[in-house]
């Protein structure tokens, strides 16, 4: 359901029915979610999640029971409540979120697929809000470029080029992940496949939800196309390993927020379309 107030002011933008605040970290967008009507814990708003996630801790203290599919556990009949949007009777993945709490966030699951799947969902990176609409009712925004999107499995891809010094410009294939504080990381097999490795600066790790920790390489790239758009000096890592989503090839890598929060983004997964309008970030340097 969802409750009809008073919706800030989006001069030339279509008529969202609801308004959500949400917190910045940076890099991840946390949102407060009441799960079987419960106090309200922290989520993270994630296209790349396939489902919702619920962490194991709280499955547990609410009672949900689980079964095993594959390797992966779900629980079923769950309510998922935010900003005055009920997601009833949702199939979650129940995993730990341990990783978060070793570096001190209190982060309890992902909001994922099921909620841009029922709603247009716009984030305004730099008024840090969600606006949602029924797909029905939607408009695309005045102004706004408006994109053909893809999807692998149940999360979008849209394509991107990089530019590499001594090379022709890579063209990949890439997941659009709002749960990705990072602006672009290639998978393994593509950047092998393109003998992009060679090429790295630095090596790094970082933490992940499903894989532990991620072992990166930075790669030196010069610019970025997306969407018409070009970036100078973006920050593009890889995969070093098949490790979790770095071995994956149905998609040659992930679209993280350091470039999404330069836009008001339109997800509308309805009409496969991704909408952007450019904001006062656009052109801020990289930072991660």
């Amino acid at each position: 359901m969802v409750w009809l107030l008073g919706a800030l002011p989006l001069l030339g933008s279509p008529p969202f029915v609801r308004q959500i605040p949400f917190s910045w970290t940076p890099g991840q967008i946390e949102l407060p979610v009441s799960v079987n009507g419960g106090e309200p814990v922290t989520f993270l708003l994630d296209t790349g999640a396939e489902y919702s996630i619920v962490s194991t801790a709280l499955a547990a203290k609410l009672g949900l029971q689980t079964t095993r599919r594959g390797i992966r556990d779900f629980a079923t009949g769950v309510t998922l409540s935010f900003g005055g949007i009920e997601l009833p009777n949702q199939e979650v993945m129940v995993m730990s979120c341990e990783g978060y709490r070793k570096r001190g966030r209190a982060i309890e699951g992902l909001i994922g697929y099921d909620f841009f799947a029922r709603y247009v969902v716009r984030i305004d990176f730099h008024a840090r809000t969600l606006a949602v609409a029924e797909p029905s009712s939607f408009r695309r925004p005045t102004g706004a470029r408006t994109l053909p999107l893809r999807f692998v499995g149940r999360v979008p891809a849209i394509g991107v080029e990089v530019d590499f010094p001594g090379r022709k410009p890579v063209r990949a294939q890439v997941v659009i992940d709002t749960g990705a504080s990072t602006a672009l990381m290639l998978r393994h097999p593509f950047v092998t496949s393109q003998r992009l490795l060679q090429l790295a600066t630095a090596e790094e790790t970082s933490p992940s939800l499903a894989s532990g920790t991620l072992q990166l390489a930075r790669l030196p790239a010069r610019q970025m196309v997306f969407a018409g758009w070009t970036f100078d000096q973006p920050i593009v890592k890889a995969f070093r390993t098949t490790t979790g989503s770095g071995g994956y090839t149905d998609s040659d890598g992930i679209l993280g927020n350091e470039v999404l929060r330069r836009f008001h983004v339109t997800f509308d997964y309805f009409r496969k379309t991704l909408s952007l309008e450019p904001n006062a970030e656009l052109r801020d340097p990289f930072l991660r």
